[in-house]
């Protein structure tokens, strides 16, 4: 074959071997060796960010080489810039491009895997990208005309963005008998509050938006419309600026499972009002609620709210409640084009057309009567006789014609946070010709510099969140709907423009159907796409797809299971980790996929350490998450200016210039040894939730029923995964790769697509066990059609039960079952499956649990999420296994000092967990493993003082950072709590010496040094010898081989983090400054942080010697 073809297929052959050979090793048994030494790739990642400074070939080799020292396996090369910085290299320019080459001959020589971001900037898009590639929208004009004559008229062009657009169809439709004739008159009065003039709200064409400031004691703002005569209207449009985030993005930490819960920081709006109407001018009765409008970084805000029709000759705005932000800055509501319409609309229908990605309920546009819709089968379809002026000749029938005409244009979503020269439009996310115009013009230029670099190998592309705002259409989309959904899409179309077609469950299935195609096309063509383009060049993917912020009605699970790599995202404010990451990690077991990574301490700020993330990491590791992928490391091209650079939107601590860089290596291998453990063999989760085929389709606490039940895992799928992954063996439900389920639970609601209930026939008669809190009335579909419905009721029938449900109970069918009326936990516990995991009554998130099992191993990753130290009673269900406890803080494995058998056959182990620590509970052989020390039973804390270590201190500091180079404290102290500004405002190391006796009553024990509170981190020496570096609490070491009898030498070494010369610095004239950056986040009347060698400081008696 050509060299071109070999060479693509070769490196398409090599991907494929390397997933492969992933996919074995996730099945290897782990030994005592691969978690002390794991393998690379289980090593943190990191972003690292260029273009906010000039980039040196210097600089390149100092950050890679300080990302090594610390622990660090791979990194992403991502131009994502928050400033315009003059010295920065131009993108992509024989400059730029040569620094790429160095980049990554240097990542070979330090054995660094080298990845790139898919595009410059955020997310995927540049200057390449034209409007005919961008991400395109539905639009659509209306013409009424009358008929019994030839209709000769010029349709009007629909608004359209970047001087592009294409028709797609022009439909005329009888138009609804209820509206012929009539037209809904301009108020005669319309009354405001006083000294606020609301005119321009209702001017549809100006978009003028108007601000209103909270009333005082909380008064409504009333906005009374007369009509001189009594109307008729059925729906009301507005636009509101989002003060809040929409529920498909609030939706993001895991808690107690409750109906009004959205969120660790976030909450739900309440509706702003009501739209309110009186015959009377006095006496007003309430039409419909105004509900708010949630971010989703978009800038299409409309809402259309349907309601029955409705007489009266008064109407009015009731507005109130909206100043309820948690941020000050959007208290004030910002309202425009307002509407109010005799036509009948679908009711939200911008998010059931996929103009923006919410949850919609599909049962609330009201039952109109057929003469006040559209009536599909006497649509006419004029698209061939319009002519490219847009001028249309037509014989029409008698009777009044509403002719639409529908195109798509650009949405004109653009590229952020990038370097000028490299912003354009972001690439149409329902195209594969788009994703591989994107491919080519950025990952394809810089794949061909690397690989003329001996040596040198692009691992991956990664892809962001896909914050772009959203899209409904594509060049293809038409097609692609009747080849995916069975029926054509046309006479339906007015529908993605709020217009109700045919009834409301018409219109309403058509539209599932439509976002549906959105979902499939997104995942197939787009991250499909990308994979694709990345196998044929030997690359790998991993993406955040969609991403936290859902911008389109994408299906998580199936869009996830389109990358070797899904991958989830957790920030600094969410203590409890992200669904996000349960959606990685859902994907990754569900399509076979080893490695569930997360873009990981995101929100970081100057204040961050170790000590601090430790929980925030170990709550994704209890969600499934095996891969860190740290946002971000800032380029430094230079090593005299600290802390250097970083960004104006965030301060990025993750950078060599950081105070305790070159002390966290403890750190960063503890989560490598975490991730490279939970790896090995195959995820343990009892339930698996079904979603159904509705989209946007994503975990969400307040959807989720009924609630996952406490001490089982659980998985979430949609009709993809179930359809195409699972079958029966043995009565449990499978996927191709082994893992398997007890129960599957349905939570899509009321129906379900045709193909998923032809399949889970199949499971049940096969031996599945499904619990399925409402029975099935059909289908969601417009496709699945009338035929489609009546077999999914059959289906429904024979599983259920024919006849009204009692309210609990069990059908058998084959030789499976259906349960309802029970929650998951009743239904395990009837099968005799036991909790998994129980910590003795704590609440669930105080104690984590991920559950893992090799051929010979029951792996359990155990984390204390709370800051206090507590004993934990943890039963397991293993029976007839000796548990071993393995440490990832310090690699060390010992036994447990107390664990017994419990009579229902599983395992209980004592468990003493320090603050936010924690451990693996590992069930197997010890062939192989040395004897186990055993592990103490006491925390820290509770073991004896043998002596406290008073004052005074010596204590250095560098004098290049302010602090005295000698000076003696009485006592311990925290620094911002002195009196000498040098001290007080020192950030950096300092170093405590201390001489001391040690009693001679320690024989036969070990020995603890505990230095008590530490702020932030210390390393110690007794005598000379090197006791490590302790970085969380318990601050302690093991003391005994360099502890002598007599006189001892101590030597702490303290760091801290920026943060109180930070603060100093942001008071003084530049040239005063001891710090250099390029973004100082902090003022000079912020707080300063506690830091130091804390104490009190002790020598505590440990167990007997070995």
């Amino acid at each position: 074959m050509p060299r071109s073809r070999l060479v693509r297929f070769s490196a398409a052959l090599l991907c494929l071997i390397l997933i492969n050979f992933r996919l074995a090793s996730a099945a290897a048994d782990p030994t005592p060796a691969a978690f002390l030494t794991p393998a690379a790739d289980a090593r943190p990642g990191i972003w690292w960010f260029w273009g906010e400074s000039v980039t040196t070939d210097h600089g390149i080799t100092r950050d890679l080489e300080a990302l090594q020292r610390a622990g660090f396996g791979s990194v992403v090369l991502y131009e994502q810039v928050f400033s315009d910085a003059p010295d920065a290299l131009k993108s992509l320019s024989p400059e730029w491009l040569a620094r790429v080459r160095f980049a990554a001959a240097e990542c070979a020589r330090l054995g660094l895997a080298f990845e790139l971001n898919v595009g410059p900037g955020f997310v995927a898009g540049g200057p390449w990208i034209t409007p005919e590639l961008g991400m395109q929208r539905l639009v659509g004009t209306e013409t009424t005309v009358e008929g019994g004559r030839t209709v000769a008229l010029t349709l009007p062009q629909p608004a359209s963005k970047l001087d592009y657009y294409r028709d797609v169809a022009v439909l005329a439709y009888p138009t609804p008998a209820a509206l012929a004739g009539e037209v809904l008159p301009v108020p005669q009065r319309a009354s405001f509050p006083a000294g606020v003039d609301l005119t321009t709200v209702f001017d549809a064409a100006n978009g003028a938006r108007v601000r209103l400031a909270p009333p005082a004691n909380h008064a409504p703002v009333l906005i009374q419309l007369d009509y001189g005569a009594a109307v008729t209207l059925r729906s009301l449009t507005y636009s509101l600026r989002p003060n809040a985030k929409a529920l498909v993005i609030a939706t993001q930490v895991p808690t107690s499972w409750a109906d009004d819960f959205y969120g660790e920081n976030m909450r739900l709006n309440p509706p702003i009002g009501e739209l309110e109407a009186s015959t009377d001018g006095a006496s007003w009765q309430r039409v419909c609620q105004l509900p708010a409008i949630g971010y989703q970084h978009d800038s299409w805000t409309q809402q259309t709210v349907a309601f029955p029709a409705t007489t009266a000759r008064y109407f009015r705005l009731n507005l109130h409640d909206w100043g309820r932000n948690e941020r000050a800055k959007d208290d004030d509501l910002l309202l425009a084009r307002v509407s109010l319409s005799s036509v009948a609309r679908v009711d939200h229908w911008e998010s059931k057309s996929g103009n923006v990605a919410d949850f919609a309920a599909a049962d609330r546009t009201p039952d109109y009567a057929p003469a006040e819709t559209l009536d599909p089968t006497r649509v006419v379809d004029l698209t061939s006789r319009l002519a490219p002026d847009g001028k249309l000749s037509w014989d029409a029938p008698p009777g009044r014609w509403t002719i639409f005409r529908l195109g798509h244009t650009p949405t004109g979503a653009k590229t952020k946070h990038g370097r000028p020269e490299s912003a354009g439009l972001e690439c149409d996310k329902l195209s594969a010709a788009a994703a591989r115009v994107q491919f080519e013009h950025y990952v394809g230029v810089i794949l061909r510099e690397i690989q003329a670099v001996p040596g040198a190998r692009l691992a991956s592309v990664t892809m962001d969140s896909n914050e772009h705002g959203a899209q409904n259409w594509t060049a293809d989309f038409a097609a692609q709907f009747e080849r995916r959904r069975g029926y054509p899409i046309t006479r339906y179309l007015p529908a993605m423009l709020g217009r109700v077609v045919g009834s409301r469950a018409e219109s309403d299935r058509f539209l599932h159907d439509v976002r549906r195609t959105i979902a499939d096309l997104m995942s197939d063509e787009y991250f499909g796409g990308f994979q694709r383009l990345c196998h044929e060049h030997g690359l790998t993917l991993i993406a955040q797809a969609p991403g936290i912020a859902t911008c389109l009605p994408s299906d998580n699970f199936q869009a996830k299971g389109r990358t070797d790599t899904p991958m989830g995202e957790f920030w600094m404010t969410q203590s409890d980790g992200t669904i996000d990451c349960k959606e990685a990690a859902s994907a990754a077991h569900l399509y076979g996929l080893p490695v569930a990574a997360a873009e990981a301490f995101t929100g970081s700020r100057a204040e961050v350490h170790p000590a601090m993330m430790k929980p925030f990491a170990d709550a994704a590791l209890a969600l499934g998450i095996n891969r860190f992928v740290v946002l971000a490391y800032v380029h430094q091209p230079w090593d005299d200016r600290k802390p250097g650079v970083t960004e104006p939107r965030f301060y990025l601590p993750y950078q060599r210039h950081n105070t305790w860089w070159e002390d966290s290596a403890g750190f960063w291998a503890t989560l490598t040894r975490s991730a490279s453990v939970l790896r090995q063999g195959l995820p343990v989760s009892d339930v698996l939730y079904h979603l159904g085929s509705d989209t946007p389709a994503k975990i969400a606490t307040w959807r989720m029923r009924p609630a996952p039940p406490d001490g089982y895992d659980y998985d979430v799928c949609t009709d993809d995964a179930l359809i195409r992954r699972t079958s029966v063996r043995d009565g449990r439900i499978v996927l191709p790769d082994g893992m398997s389920y007890t129960l599957l639970v349905l939570a899509g609601g009321d129906r379900l697509s045709l193909a998923a209930a032809r399949h889970l026939k199949a499971l049940v008669v096969a031996g599945a066990v499904v619990l399925g809190p409402t029975k099935p009335v059909g289908s969601p579909s417009l496709g699945d059609a009338a035929a489609g419905d009546a077999e999914v009721r059959r289906i429904a029938d024979e599983l259920w039960g024919a006849g009204p449900l009692a309210t609990r109970g069990v059908r058998q069918t084959g030789a499976g079952r259906v349960c309802w009326g029970q929650s998951p936990a009743a239904v395990l516990a009837a099968l005799g499956v036991p909790r998994d995991f129980d910590a003795g009554g704590t609440d669930r998130l105080d104690v984590l649990h991920a559950h893992r099992r090799t051929t010979d191993r029951e792996i359990y990753f155990i984390a204390n999420h709370r800051a206090q130290p507590r004993h934990v009673t943890a039963t397991f269900r293993v029976r007839g296994r000796t548990p071993q406890l393995w440490h990832p803080e310090t690699g060390a494995i010992t036994s447990p000092a107390a664990w017994r058998p419990t009579a229902d056959g599983r395992t209980e182990v004592n468990l003493p967990l320090e603050a936010h620590a924690s451990v693996f509970v590992v069930f197997g052989p010890t062939t192989g493993i040395a004897p186990a020390a055993v592990a103490p039973a006491q925390l820290v804390a509770e073991r004896p003082v043998l002596q406290t270590l008073t004052g005074p201190w010596q204590v250095s500091f560098a004098s290049a950072w302010g602090g005295p180079a000698e000076t003696s404290f009485a006592e311990l102290a925290p620094w911002n709590a002195t009196a000498d500004p040098g001290i007080r405002h020192y950030s950096g190391a300092a170093v405590y010496r201390k001489s001391f006796d040690a009693p001679a009553t320690a024989a036969g024990r070990r020995v603890l040094l505990d230095l008590g509170d530490v702020a932030v981190l210390a390393s110690v020496k007794l005598n000379g010898r090197d006791l490590g570096t302790v970085w969380k609490a318990p601050f302690a070491v093991d003391a005994t081989a360099a502890l002598q009898s007599g006189r001892n030498e101590l030597e702490v070494r303290v760091v801290n983090t920026w943060v109180n010369r930070l603060i100093a610095d942001a008071g003084l004239p530049a040239n005063q400054r001891l710090t250099w950056t390029t973004d100082n986040p902090y003022r000079p009347t912020d707080s300063l942080v506690p830091s130091g060698l804390l104490g009190p400081v002790r020598l505590r008696l440990g167990d007997k010697r070995d």
